[in-house]
């Protein structure tokens, strides 16, 4: 069950790997997109609106007529040229980044020269011509157009990774539930083989135990299993043929007793029944035998007993039934027998036994005599108990004319 169980958690095992997997290169998605984000994006939209207010401390410089408008303008130059060195040295995977970087440089440092140019001239007190300051704004424009178009690119390059790492992510829901159907599949079939492995067989067992406390013992359980319930069955079942054995027959002859007998006879009854066809019930008791035990004891009455058991049992098939029904008396059910030919196998009996030389020891030698009663189904009774009272009746008038002779029932 155990080697089963890991078979069966292997494809789970795998979903889940498989999941943390996904898992993993969704996070690094969403810090690819972050990273970009933070080193390359922000820098770049600061850089573009750097650019956008560079033209504060030029315009500034004539109304003002200070020196610190220039030192503000070069402090931003150098500024500029710092970010766009970080810039360069940035790796990204986006298309076309480092040429949008290349050509945004190239177009500041021309910008950067038409600045510096405009503040020398303003320096120096001279007109600023119109032409300068419009090659000025448009230089500051086109630069200002590239770094927009890096920045625009870099963002809609983030937008993807981040939908596609929400794409990732739905696909981990969706993996993530299937894993739990699985799990929960794998948890019904894991309780369907415990329930095979250990349920059911405590279930037979119990069941087991009821119907054999309830004198159920004909049940057995069913159980192959190579373990200790196996075991445990198997100890349970030779436990139930012993009982049911001795429950079933005599302990001194080993003749069916006369509980068991009677659940015979009321089966052959019904049996009859429906196949028409008749049977006999012989009643017998030996003459005597109480001076045997009397006289040698009972060891030797019982020693005699079992020697008459097994003569009794030699002389009928093996369809008829042969009984010990109480301390001397015996009782037999030939089946499919008419009252002719059990008359006949009666009285075959009671020679054998009057003629059978019961040997305990070269001293004891016993003789015995039976007288037997007999009476027929369904000529002579409508029912088990009846054809036991009439082979009774039969048998005590047997008795009652001297022993040692067969007498069949009549209703006369």
């Amino acid at each position: 069950m155990i080697r089963g169980t890991g078979l069966m958690l292997v494809p789970l095992l795998l979903l889940g790997g498989a999941g943390y997997l996904l898992y993993l290169q969704t996070i690094d998605a969403f810090e690819s997109a972050m990273q970009q984000g933070l080193q390359i994006g922000m820098p770049v939209g600061e850089l573009r609106r750097g650019i956008l207010q560079l033209n504060v401390p030029v315009d500034r410089y004539p109304s003002s007529a200070t020196p610190q408008a220039g030192e503000t303008f070069e402090q931003r130059i150098e500024a500029i040229d710092r970010q766009f060195a970080v810039l360069r040295d940035a790796s990204s995977s986006l298309a076309g980044y480092q040429d949008g970087i290349r050509r945004a440089a190239t177009s500041w440092k021309e910008l950067a020269a038409s600045g510096e140019a405009i503040l020398e001239m303003q320096r120096s007190g001279q007109d600023v011509p119109p032409t300068a300051t419009l090659r000025f704004e448009r230089q500051r424009q086109v630069t200002s157009e590239i770094l927009g178009e890096v920045y625009a690119t870099l963002w809609s390059e983030i937008r993807r990774k981040y939908q596609n790492a929400r794409r990732d992510q739905r696909q981990i829901q969706i993996l993530l539930l299937a894993i739990l159907i699985t799990a929960v599949g794998g948890a019904l079939i894991v309780g369907n083989r415990l329930a095979q492995h250990l349920l059911k067989p405590l279930a037979q067992l119990r069941i087991g135990t009821e119907r054999f406390g309830h004198g159920d013992l004909s049940h057995r359980i069913k159980l192959e299993n190579a373990d200790e319930f196996g075991r445990l069955a198997r100890t349970f079942n030779e436990m139930a043929d012993q009982l049911e054995f001795l429950a079933a027959y005599d302990s001194l002859t080993g003749l069916l007793n006369k509980r068991e007998f009677e659940l015979r006879l009321h089966d052959e009854v019904r049996r009859t029944r429906r196949t028409r066809h008749p049977f006999v019930l012989l009643l017998l008791d030996i003459d005597y035998f109480k001076q045997v035990n009397d006289t040698h004891g009972h060891p030797v009455g019982d020693h005699v007993l079992r020697k008459l058991a097994g003569l009794l049992q030699g002389e009928v098939r093996e369809a008829d039934y042969v009984g010990r029904y109480g301390g001397e008396e015996f009782i037999i059910l030939l089946t499919e027998t008419s009252e002719q030919d059990g008359s006949e196998t009666a009285e075959r009996i009671r020679q054998s036994v009057e003629t059978e030389q019961f040997d305990v020891n070269e001293d004891i030698n016993i003789w015995l005599t039976m007288s037997i009663g007999l009476a027929c189904y369904p000529d002579d009774a409508v029912n088990a108990d009846a054809l036991i009272e009439r082979a009774d009746v039969a048998l005590y008038k047997a008795k009652d004319e001297g022993r040692n002779q067969v007498v069949a029932f009549s209703n006369s």
